[in-house]
């Protein structure tokens, strides 16, 4: 399991597990708990475990996979296939608003990581000899 696209398979659905539970924290919205405290409704708890869950596991598989020598593109494209996956989640649950400014905001995010990953030499294949210098 220590190999980089199990490490990649594994990152790309805990991100896909995180933002779809953003697109359930959109949909759902916010309320108010004891002592003023806000979070997600009760009926959004397995959105809270997919955040909580999906947050950890993302994070765990990008950090090994960028503690290698090189880091390479699949690195830098983690959380694109999440933000993927949630823009589309969020307009799956919902047409207000409120859901296609999430939806933007996922795509728009996306798009910037895969810009930066290109311009930094992550994202192609062929050029992760460039990111060792």
């Amino acid at each position: 399991m220590r190999h980089p696209w199990w490490i990649a398979a594994v990152g790309a659905i805990a991100f896909s597990a995180f933002f779809w539970a953003v697109g359930g924290a959109v949909d759902l919205g916010l309320e108010q708990h004891a002592r003023g405290r806000y979070g997600l409704p009760d009926g959004g708890q397995r959105y809270t475990y997919a955040l909580f869950g999906g947050a950890v596991v993302a994070l765990g598989s990008t950090l090994t996979l960028a503690g290698r020598r090189v880091p390479g593109w699949k690195t830098a494209l983690l959380p694109a296939a999440g933000l993927a996956v949630g823009a589309a989640s969020v307009l799956v649950l919902g047409q207000e608003l409120r859901h296609w400014i999430a939806a933007g905001s996922m795509a728009l995010a996306g798009v910037v990581v895969v810009l930066v990953a290109v311009r930094r030499g992550f994202a192609d294949p062929r050029g992760s000899e460039r990111a060792s210098r």
